[in-house]
């Protein structure tokens, strides 16, 4: 069982120097959690792309047509109130952003904060060393 966030998603449906790692691992790691909210990161990431003229219009419908097959076959998780109360703590005691907040909080509710020996995959350092202290086996797609 893994949690994915948005940055271990992005390369899994648009090509970028982390793919095949990813794609690789995505195969390994059969039970995937995504937070509810991630989607809406992983398009904006797909419109940043097309705004900065590095794909264009086409490319992106292909990568959001591939994220809607990825997301059947994920777990998703969010909602609780828990999200909330965790995340809120976590800029100031890991440092964390607001969305990277919430990606850890959901990733501890789904394994009910018992994160020994669950998977948490992310291409973002300051993420991974939040995941691993808070006791994640973290994988690192940078």
């Amino acid at each position: 069982m893994s949690s994915w966030d948005s940055s271990a998603i992005v390369p899994l449906c648009a090509y970028q120097q982390n793919s095949t790692s990813a794609r690789a691992l995505s195969r390994k790691l059969s039970d995937k959690f995504v937070w509810r909210e991630c989607v809406v990161e992983v398009s904006s990431a797909f419109a940043r792309l097309q705004r900065e003229r590095l794909i264009d219009d086409a490319a992106r419908r292909r990568f959001e047509m591939r994220l809607a097959r990825l997301e059947v076959d994920w777990t998703v998780v969010g909602g609780q109130d828990r999200i909330i109360e965790l995340a809120r703590t976590f800029p100031a005691f890991y440092g964390l952003k607001a969305m990277d907040s919430l990606q850890l909080a959901a990733a501890l509710v789904w394994c009910k904060e018992l994160p020994k020996n669950k998977d948490f995959v992310s291409a973002d350092d300051r993420l991974l060393k939040a995941a691993e202290s808070a006791g994640f086996n973290v994988h690192d797609l940078s």
